[in-house]
């Protein structure tokens, strides 16, 4: 069996051959090979498929921070952001130190960008696609996708020991890219269950923490709360349109005690344990039907729902 078929039974293994799932799994049997760079252009590059989201590495940074590392960058789940670093050599044939400089901090840049791009086109959006599916059908999306990466900000320049320079390029997740792939509701949804008024005030929740401890749950743009029977309790149909874009539809923490005490749904959380995790891309939570009745019957629960006071717990 050659690499690649070895590869790809590899990937098979681990989940990613769904619609989303085989874009992945292409760059996952890719092996990145270099950049080969002379007088601070890039001359070539056998590879620069970066690691696809699914599949990459949780690593415990900040407390309370989800953050997936990748070979040349890494997402913050929890923040928002999407870094990927870029490395550039001086061409020392030049005869002029300042222009060889330059240059490798240009040819590091550049190199940074593409991948950025990479990082981003793996991006999972929902339980079935991922940034680069809605790319290569939509023309639009592909050139804004490209015009966001192009706008990334420097925020780190690090010269190294042999003259060359390593470039950090940053980008939010949420802004222009989210409300490319998140689309925004057409019209009010209709809970799953007849709300009426709350009478007990503990049961006045000010927003929702699902525990998806133990589960293997991917991290998503555009993620969806289900019940049991696969009815929808909470998603991106059920933001205010005008915070689709500004606002992720669900934050993503590590640890109970962080999103207790988050911002986003202090001060007095409903925290419910998830099921089990649903979709191709496993994506998606399932609750209980009995904490789905809760939210939906409440009115003060589907305002907050509709701003998207919603945490997702995980342990790694």
């Amino acid at each position: 069996m050659g690499l690649y078929s070895q590869t790809y039974q590899s990937s098979k293994a681990r989940g990613f051959t769904n619609q989303g799932g085989m874009v992945m799994m292409e760059r996952y049997c890719m092996k990145r090979m270099g950049e080969f760079v002379v007088g601070g252009m890039v001359l070539f590059s056998l590879s620069i498929a970066g690691t696809s989201q699914l599949g990459a590495e949780n690593v415990k940074n900040e407390e309370g921070i989800v953050m997936v590392t990748q070979e040349n960058g890494s997402i913050d789940w929890s923040n928002g952001i999407v870094q990927a670093t870029g490395m550039g050599f001086p061409n020392t044939a030049l005869g002029n130190a300042r222009l060889a400089e330059e240059g490798a901090k240009r040819a590091a840049t550049v190199v940074a960008r593409r991948n950025l791009l990479e990082i981003v086109q793996g991006i999972v959006v929902d339980s079935h696609t991922v940034v680069k599916n809605f790319m290569v059908e939509q023309d639009i999306i592909h050139n804004k996708v490209q015009g966001i990466v192009k706008n990334s900000q420097v925020v780190k320049e690090e010269r190294l020991p042999d003259g060359g320079y390593r470039v950090t390029l940053q980008m939010s997740l949420k802004g222009e890219l989210s409300s490319l792939v998140v689309p925004s509701r057409q019209s009010k949804p209709v809970p799953q269950f007849k709300a009426h008024s709350a009478n007990i005030q503990h049961l006045v929740y000010s927003g929702l923490v699902i525990d998806a401890q133990g589960l293997l749950l991917n991290e998503a743009l555009n993620p969806k709360i289900l019940m049991e029977d696969g009815r929808l309790v909470y998603g991106s149909e059920w933001m205010d349109p005008a915070i689709v874009g500004k606002e992720s539809v669900v934050g993503y923490v590590r640890g109970v005690k962080a999103a207790q005490t988050h911002s986003r749904v202090i001060s007095n959380p409903l925290v419910v344990k998830a099921i089990r995790v649903a979709g191709d891309n496993k994506t998606d939570l399932v609750i209980s039907d009995e904490d789905a009745k809760l939210l939906h019957i409440v009115p003060e629960h589907m305002e907050f729902l509709e701003k998207a006071k919603v945490l997702v717990v995980l342990d790694r």
